[in-house]
This record gives C-alpha cells, structure tokens and sequence, in this order.
C-alpha cells in the first residue's frame, strides 16, 4: 500500500469514533508523521470541541519535530472562524512543511481555500488521497452542502413473508414487532448516528413511538411528523410537524441545518420517498414471522447491496442508490 494511502486510511478510523457527536461539522481524523513515524494522532471528537488537526497536535510531545512532519488529515483543513479557529492557520503557524488531503471540503466556506492558503504559505500540500473513502466517511456532509437536503435513510422491518404491519382496519392501534431484541439495540443504535427521524402522521397515531436511544447509549434525533396540513394541525409536543411531500419536508430540515434523517413511517410515508429518488439508503429489517396477510412492505428498485448480515434468527440488509 502506497505511505500516503497508509496514513491517509487511519485518518478514516479516527474520524469514525465521532460519528453522532460532531455534527453539523464532518468527522475528521488527523495523523502526523516524522521520519516514518506516527508521533500525533487525533480526530474531532465533539462539536464546538478542537477540530482533528488541532487534537493531534497536542498529542505531540516535542513540537519542534512538527517542522519536519507530515500531517494527514481525512478532509481539507477549515480556513474560517467558526467554534474554533482556522485549522489552517493552525498548521501554518506549527510550521509544517507537507500536508496531505483526503477530500476537499465542500462546505462554501471553504471548499478549496484551507488549501490555497497552505499552498500560499509554502507548504507542499497533496489533495485526494483515498477521495473516495474519505468522501463515503462524511456522506451526510457532502449530501447536505452539494445537493442541499439531509441524507436519507429509509428504513423498516418486514415479516419473511413480507408485511411491514397488520390489517389496521379491526385493529387500528398498537405495536406489532417484527424483530428481536437485539435488532430494536441496532436501530437504536443508528438512531443515535443521525440528527433526525421522520415518521408518517398515521405511524404516529396508530403505535405512539418515542424514537429515542433509550436502548443506547447517545443523543436522541430531533423528530419529525409528516402530515397532510402542518399548518391546520394540532402541535405534537416533541415533534416537529412538516408536510407530506418529500420535497418539502427535506427542505425544513435542510433549513433546520439536520445533515441525515432517518424515515421510519409507514408504507404511504416511505413510498412517497422511494417514487421522488429522494433517498440514499435503506435498510431493511427482516424477521422471522410469516403473517399472511396485512400492509406489504416497500419495494425499492435502482438500489445496491452494501451490506447484509444475520442477527440471530433475523436479517438485515442495507442498499445505497446512486442518484
């Protein structure tokens, strides 16, 4: 493997262990090297904390050897004021002589010019080491700045024989798990790696779900309603009411600055985002029941298999689309 790809690669493990605790910022990871040696590593662990750069620097015992070091770093270093100040000058002034880049950041405020003012100062900087990798790290943040909407995850969980719920017509109300324990523990898990969570009006009604991370540790998502007349109906206390049309709704939680949702409403409610290709990703929770009859689960075309794996007696599949 080429020496910048090596560095580059555990630039992407260290940005992971801040997913569902950075955002709206992208996750970073950061890797400086002297004469063929890790000396520093850090990545951005919360936001409104030091960004990744900044963290492994000060793991650095001796500083000095920092003018003679190579910092990797999974995306471009910032160049405004935000929480915190310019990473980018933050190198400068470290007096490193090489940088390489993962992805550039997409982020307006950036987006190329954490480069220009290294490449400014002197400093030999490489961009696009394991673009790729480093893009799919903080899809959530590319999504959310270039196509300017959240990213889209759908969701659900479906019986072998694939229904999603029963009849609702003699049993209007109440829960009907598909799954088991330990997958309810995933999904709370993914709850906790995103800003939102959408549901459908009538899901919201029939089961009363909290959609929290109650069997995780981590913040819950901000939480959504989607229904026929936002404006005519009766505030939810928790949730945020938005309107049926995908368009829409992705555009209030766009304007509220959420970067990924989660879609976990009913068949109406997840077909009206498959039908728009107003989705990037969906995973599918099946169980171990067959029901016979009742409401039959999604089916989604255009997607691709990522990922699929067993829980016990159940199955999950995750697909991504490329639109």
């Amino acid at each position: 493997m080429d020496t910048d790809e090596r560095y580059i690669r555990r630039c992407i493990e260290l940005a992971r262990n801040g997913l569902g605790n950075v955002q709206p910022n992208p996750m970073v990871g950061a890797v400086i090297v002297c004469d063929g040696q890790i000396i520093g590593e850090g990545y951005h662990q919360k936001y409104g904390e030091p960004h990744a750069e900044v963290n492994a620097i000060n793991s650095v015992e001796d500083k000095s050897l920092l003018r003679k070091s190579t910092i990797y770093v999974s995306l471009e270093p910032c160049s405004h004021y935000g929480k915190t100040p310019p990473c980018a000058d933050k190198l400068i002034e470290m007096g490193f002589p090489r940088v390489v880049i993962g992805s550039t950041d997409p982020n307006e405020k950036v987006n190329g010019k954490g480069i220009a003012k290294l490449r400014a100062a002197g400093i030999d900087v490489t961009v696009g080491v394991l673009k790729e990798e480093c893009d799919e790290l903080n899809k959530r943040f590319f999504t959310y700045h270039l196509k300017k909407r959240p990213y889209v995850i759908l969701k659900w969980a479906q019986t072998a024989d694939g229904y999603m719920d029963i009849d609702r017509t003699a049993n209007p109300n109440g829960k009907y798990w598909i799954t088991n324990e330990k997958v309810k523990i995933l999904t709370h898990r993914w709850r906790s790696e995103e800003q939102a969570i959408l549901i459908g009006y009538n899901t919201y009604v029939n089961d009363r779900p909290q959609l929290t991370t109650r069997l995780w540790p981590g913040k819950s998502p901000a939480r959504y309603i989607a229904c026929q007349n936002p404006e005519n109906t009766e505030p939810v206390e928790g949730f945020t009411l938005v309107p049926e049309e995908p368009e829409a709704a992705l555009q209030r939680l766009y304007d509220d600055k959420m970067q990924s949702v989660i879609i976990e409403g009913g068949r109406k409610t997840l077909d009206r985002y498959i039908s728009s290709g107003l989705w990037d990703e969906a995973r599918v929770l099946t169980g171990n029941q067959m029901w016979g009859a009742g409401t039959e689960a999604p089916k989604i075309a255009g997607g691709t298999c990522v990922e699929a794996f067993n829980i016990d007696d159940n199955r999950v599949e995750i697909e991504i689309t490329f639109n």
